[in-house]
């Protein structure tokens, strides 16, 4: 009986622990979602998530480009986005595979220029991190065999204001040179949202044994900032008017530190099962709305860009140190060491045309990311590597900017070395690009003739 005692006790600090086995059977959306802040969603909205999700170093006049508010001064018409992903994911484990779906909602976004295209608003609310995964493992014992269960839900919100501004701008010459133009832009942000962690040791049901479940909640509420920068001239220069020249951009964003006031809940007791009736049986641990706070340190992009009127390509590098990241609240863990993250990512837009054929009209895009998480799993960085492709397919051209955005990103995470899962996933994006007719006149004043 001591050897059984000793067992329950170290499966209650198994679960209790941070970490989890990756090579697990794992049946949630990402198990490694399970580390840090779950996983980061920076792509934007559809149109930006299909260039690779770059926006650093470029504008849209029909688009708000998540996190480069410099970039809404560049805005041609008030426009208004919705988008949604549909995933499926292979899992690759040591001893097999599991698959997965999942489905998301990516926010919307709305953006309007004013002040005689000088200023550019806009709002919005988009996913920050996504956190959904379920992993089981086993381990045996004298007396039979328990079963781990790690199960995870939630993640963190972002609601944005922004304003974007010309600073300076040269005056058109006659042949249509536009010269440089300084846009510089700011957003104010609130994050919210919960990470959720219920974690089981299940014992065989003959025997003597009770299960032991451990439920942690952490509430996250913050208010951030972040800015940008984008210069844009003259690559080429018209020497006859009807002539196609190439522009410059060279973009900046800052996205400033974090300070999240956090509530921790954790709940430890053990239970029986009988008949798929849990019967609850005593509390082993339970502290309820600890205070704490949570700090996420300043991330910095740089990027850069040439286009035409047909052609755009862009580049862009971005990072965040999440080792200097600070969690006082309680004995809540990140569940694994972080590190500083790196994106590296590659952007191209083509529009064959201004008219003609609705193949024509189309605005083509494609784009690559590398991306190095945050998250260290067993001395180890784990990185991720995908590829973008989709268009944006005009609703009806005569009258409006509006379009459907379709495409899919494909890519894969993980090593599948020493003892870590390689996850190979295909995503499908749907969104909508709306602006109004061209006739009316939103948001303009009135004027007596």
């Amino acid at each position: 009986m001591h050897s059984c005692t000793s067992f329950r006790i170290a499966a209650l600090a198994a679960l209790l622990s941070p970490g989890i086995s990756l090579h697990a059977q794992g049946t949630g959306a990402s198990p490694y979602s399970a580390y840090g802040f779950g996983d980061l969603l920076s792509s934007g909205q559809v149109s930006q998530a299909l260039m690779g999700g770059t926006g650093v170093g470029f504008t849209e006049p029909y688009s708000v480009i998540l996190g480069n508010p410099a970039s809404y001064a560049a805005l041609a018409r008030p426009v208004f986005e919705v988008g949604t992903s549909f995933r499926n994911s292979t899992l690759e484990y040591p001893d097999g595979k599991a698959k997965s779906r999942d489905a998301n909602f990516e926010g919307f976004t709305f953006g309007v220029p004013f002040g005689h295209g000088k200023w550019g608003m806009a709002l919005g609310i988009t996913p920050f991190s996504d956190v959904d995964y379920s992993a089981k493992t086993s381990s045996p014992f004298d007396e039979g065999t328990v079963q781990y269960e790690y199960i995870g839900s939630g993640g963190l919100n972002q609601v944005f204001l922004g304003l974007g501004h010309t600073l300076f701008e040269q005056r058109t010459d006659s042949l249509g040179n536009t010269g440089s133009r300084l846009m510089l832009g700011a957003d104010a942000n609130y994050l919210f949202g919960s990470l959720e962690q219920t974690r089981n040791a299940i014992y065989p049901p003959s025997g003597s044994f009770v299960n032991v479940r451990a439920f942690s909640s952490l509430i996250l509420r913050g208010v951030s900032s972040n800015a940008s920068m984008i210069w844009q001239g003259d690559l080429t220069h018209k020497h006859i008017k009807d002539e196609d020249n190439w522009r410059y951009n060279i973009g900046l964003t800052a996205q400033l530190p974090v300070n999240f006031n956090a509530t921790y809940t954790k709940l430890v007791n053990t239970y029986t099962t009988s008949s798929e009736t849990e019967t609850f049986h005593d509390t082993v641990e339970y502290n309820n709305g600890v205070k704490g706070k949570v700090d996420l340190p300043i991330g910095l992009g740089v990027g850069a860009g040439i286009q035409n009127s047909r052609w755009l390509f862009t580049a862009e590098v971005r990072t965040r140190d999440w080792s200097a990241a600070s969690v006082a609240v309680g004995d809540y863990s990140l569940g694994s060491q972080l590190r500083k993250s790196m994106t590296y990512a590659a952007g191209a837009r083509f529009k064959p045309s201004v008219d003609g054929t609705l193949l024509q009209r189309m605005v083509y895009r494609a784009g690559v990311r590398h991306f190095d998480a945050p998250a260290e799993l067993k001395g180890q960085l784990v990185s991720a590597n995908a590829l973008t492709l989709g268009v944006s397919v005009p609703l009806n051209h005569t009258q409006t900017n509006s379009f459907i955005n379709i495409g899919g990103e494909f890519g894969q995470r993980g090593t599948g070395s020493d003892d870590l899962l390689r996850e190979h996933y295909a995503t499908l994006w749907i969104g909508l690009t709306f602006t109004p007719w061209k006739g009316e006149r939103w948001f303009t004043a009135p004027k007596i003739q």
